[in-house]
């Protein structure tokens, strides 16, 4: 006889199951599948996908697009972020937020052109918090048309964010071509995310990041004053992004530039953990992308007293010769 598998029968074998064997096998589950359809499922089920040990209670997805809008409308999602429920759904345990909704057939999406003023921002967004935060993933999928697509975002919602997330302590752009992008322009999205906004960020993920050489001399990393941790693999610095110090990057990659500097030297001192895996660069007048010299990265490594750990595509015998001369770091290949 067949039997029919009721919403009671499920809580029923469910309920057979220790506590603590739920949670573990509910630990592999993505928080979609948890919380649209398990939770769905039976009281029981709901109550399961409520338990503060679990990791997914810790993640979360703010759309910063509106449902049906192909672009981001700064006055709806101020109007969004101050409702009650949403600041409640962003309360401790959850930590971590995925950005969504910001990209769209493979390029970033733009702010309405007639939006709101940056002082009318200031003034809607001044009693907003979100103290819990600690892990923004602002970062888009892999693209590799380069630089045909836009995938800048819009600095309004980084400012918005950096100034909502005081207890910040890690960043991810991964995927994101970076600012400077217009002549004349002399901030990235870094800049925004200061020790003023955010006090706590000590680690910065830009995997992947395109954009010019300024990025190189580390003046917006400056401004994070507790910055220790840097992953910036398939870093490319091209000169077309930033024409305005395009100049410049035969300081940190030209052996016989009258001027020599090292990577981040304007906030190399405090930094730990390293990764620059895959460097690349697109010398002036040019459009091929060349691999980061070791001598640019022996450089590095010589001027950054508080390095401890360096991933990188240095070659062996290099890395002999700087384990002699700083035994203190962990080298990795990959």
């Amino acid at each position: 006889m067949e039997m029919i598998i009721t919403t009671a029968n499920k809580e029923g074998l469910l309920g057979s199951l220790p506590h603590d064997c739920r949670r573990n096998i509910l630990s592999y589950i993505c928080p979609t599948e948890l919380y649209a359809s398990y939770a769905a499922t039976s009281r029981l089920c709901h109550a399961d996908s409520l338990d503060a040990q679990l990791p997914q209670t810790k993640f979360g997805e703010f759309h910063v697009t509106g449902r049906g809008e192909t672009e981001i409308n700064m006055e709806s999602l101020l109007e969004r972020i101050s409702h009650a429920s949403f600041l409640n759904a962003w309360q401790s345990p959850r930590s971590h937020m995925k950005i969504v909704s910001h990209e769209r057939d493979g390029a970033v999406v733009t702010t309405k052109v007639d939006d709101l003023t940056f002082e009318e921002m200031q003034v809607q967004a001044s009693s907003l918090s979100f103290g819990s935060i600690t892990s923004l993933d602002l970062s888009v999928s892999h693209c590799k048309h380069g630089g045909e697509l836009n995938r800048v975002l819009p600095r309004g919602i980084t400012w918005l964010l950096s100034t909502m997330m005081p207890n910040l302590v890690e960043l991810d752009l991964s995927n994101l071509h970076g600012g400077p992008i217009k002549e004349g322009d002399s901030i990235s999205e870094l800049a925004l995310f200061n020790a003023t906004n955010c006090p706590n960020l000590s680690k910065v993920v830009w995997n992947n990041r395109i954009g010019g050489g300024y990025f190189l001399r580390g003046r917006d990393l400056k401004t994070l004053t507790n910055l220790r941790e840097l992953w910036a693999d398939n870093l490319r610095c091209d000169w077309r992004y930033d024409k305005l110090f395009a100049p410049l990057l035969s300081q940190f990659f030209d052996e016989n530039s009258i001027i020599q500097r090292f990577f981040f030297f304007a906030c190399n001192e405090k930094l730990e953990r390293v990764s620059l895996l895959g460097g690349r660069y697109v010398k002036i007048g040019t459009n091929d992308a060349i691999e980061f010299p070791q001598m640019s990265l022996i450089r590095f490594v010589r001027n950054t007293p508080q390095l401890r750990w360096f991933r990188s595509d240095l070659a062996e015998e290099n890395v002999r010769m700087l384990s002699e001369e700083r035994p203190e770091i962990t080298f990795v290949a990959s």
